[in-house]
């Protein structure tokens, strides 16, 4: 009887052993499993975390090429109108070319005409240093005849030599230049009053002035001695810096007689 019962209770503690054998092996499956899960999760996490980082990197080329696709477009519109405002430009200078080509064209003949006139007024006006006034407008034409310079610039020198005539009409001053005063030709020292009268002084103290006549400009020296006096007083004053005041003159005025 003993032996019959020894038998079962063998047979559960076996059974009971190897349920504890599969149980400890079950539970360390699902434990390997579980690091294997959560290895697998985080490997999904950082996989969908380097997805989500390209597709912001995309998003952002994305935008950047968009925003230079915007700029490119921007900076054609800018050249083409740019492009515009030149051909516009260019047709504006081209008719203002066209239209200063004809001037150009007829300045020449301008040139000349002023040149001629202002001979004449040179011939015709006070004689203060009238030979090289009369020089400095050959000069001038010759230039445009040889074309040494555009009508252009000609032109600008014609004007620069009415400033300097006009010029004369508002200063006085001490200079000297040749005259003819009977038969002789004198370096003397001329005393200028505008393009109104000129009065001149030889080395030894002669004084006089310049008359116009029917057959043009004559030299004429002073001869009483009050007048004389006079003449040499202006001389005085302007030698001096003194250029304004009153003064007792024998005078010549253009176009008259003393």
């Amino acid at each position: 009887m003993v032996r019959k019962l020894r038998l079962p209770v063998l047979a559960i503690t076996l059974g009971f052993f190897a349920f504890v054998s599969v149980a400890h092996a079950a539970e360390f499956d699902l434990d390997r499993f579980a690091r294997q899960l959560a290895e697998l999760r985080a490997e999904v996490e950082t996989l969908s975390a380097d997805i989500e980082a390209k597709k912001d990197e995309e998003r952002a080329a994305l935008r950047s090429m968009a925003a230079q696709k915007l700029d490119v477009e921007l900076a054609i519109q800018r050249e083409e109108r740019r492009l515009q405002q030149l051909e516009l430009a260019l047709a504006k200078q081209k008719e203002s070319s066209e239209v200063a080509g004809e001037r150009v064209r007829g300045l020449p003949v301008v040139i000349r005409e002023t040149l001629a006139s202002l001979r004449t007024q040179v011939r015709n006006g006070l004689p203060f240093r009238t030979d090289e006034r009369l020089a400095a407008l050959d000069e001038i034409e010759k230039q445009l005849v040889d074309g040494l310079i555009p009508p252009q610039k000609v032109a600008s020198r014609v004007w620069q030599f009415i400033e300097d005539e006009l010029r004369l009409t508002r200063e006085n001053g001490l200079y000297q230049q040749t005259i003819t005063l009977g038969a002789d030709e004198l370096l003397v020292d001329v005393a200028r009053l505008g393009m109104v009268a000129i009065y001149f002084r030889t080395t030894d103290g002669r004084v006089g002035y310049a008359s116009k006549a029917k057959d043009g400009w004559q030299w004429q020296q002073v001869s009483g001695p009050e007048d004389a006096a006079r003449v040499a007083g202006l001389f005085d004053a302007l030698k001096k810096q003194i250029r304004t005041g009153y003064f007792e003159l024998p005078l010549a005025l253009v176009g008259g007689q003393p």
